[in-house]
């Protein structure tokens, strides 16, 4: 019961980003708010005091984290305006507090912004940064290789398909994974009668502590599995 009960140990955070389209023409208006639900924690995984450095987003700003976050986007500019054929910045970023246990991010893209049916090239897409990595058989993407959405791991350094721990318990100061990506794409193909009715893009972060395992498999693996359950509910939502 004790295994059970430490595998699902763990924090969730979500960031939810609305796109309002237009009904007719070739262009749509980009609104975004942010809310931070469904969040709970057992041991140390704490809020961290600053934001990210928009410059250097591994480390911690000038500013006070007010709004209590785990995930940020430094760089969003309210209303930002989407013409195919351009992009616009979005740059989702995790972070917990110096001090917390050292600890497994993930983050699920849930894309949701064109029709069904819509051809993959002709739907938003984002280019991955280097300390993230896809994990495997959990995420969609185009014919060229950018992504559209899923499932992806922290693992900055990793030379193998396993994420790498954000190391918080020994730090001095505030911890963050980095940008999942910087800007979102708008393909030059992209029409109005593409747009989803309610076009929407939801990014959900997932910390799971990395000294939590189930006894039988490796800490790093046990947080693999976890977010996985984790991110089938988020597709649902």
């Amino acid at each position: 019961m004790e295994n059970k009960k430490k595998k699902r140990y763990g924090i969730v955070a979500a960031l939810l980003l609305l796109v309002l389209a237009a009904g007719v023409g070739t262009y749509a208006w980009l609104t975004a708010t942010q809310t931070l639900n469904n969040v709970f924690t057992v041991g140390r995984i704490n809020i961290p005091e600053k934001k990210p450095d928009p410059g250097q987003p591994d480390k911690p700003g000038t500013d006070d984290n007010t709004d209590k976050a785990y995930l940020f986007e430094t760089k969003w500019k309210d209303s930002s305006k989407i013409v195919p054929g351009s992009s616009t910045d979005k740059n989702p970023n995790v972070g917990i507090a110096k001090g917390s246990d050292d600890a497994y991010v993930f983050i699920y893209v849930k894309n949701a912004m064109v029709k069904d049916g819509t051809a993959a090239e002709n739907t938003p897409y984002f280019a991955l940064n280097s300390n993230w990595k896809p994990v495997d058989g959990q995420v969609t993407s185009s014919a060229d290789g950018q992504y559209l959405s899923g499932l992806f791991m922290y693992a900055k350094g990793a030379t193998d398909d396993k994420p790498v721990a954000l190391p918080a318990k020994s730090a001095t100061d505030d911890v963050y994974t980095g940008e999942l990506f910087s800007k979102v794409v708008f393909p030059g193909t992209l029409e109005g009668s593409m747009v989803a009715t309610n076009p929407t893009m939801k990014v959900s972060a997932y910390i799971f502590g990395a000294d939590q395992t189930d006894g039988n498999t490796s800490a790093a693996d046990n947080a693999v599995t976890q977010a996985k359950t984790w991110a089938n509910t988020i597709k649902n939502q």
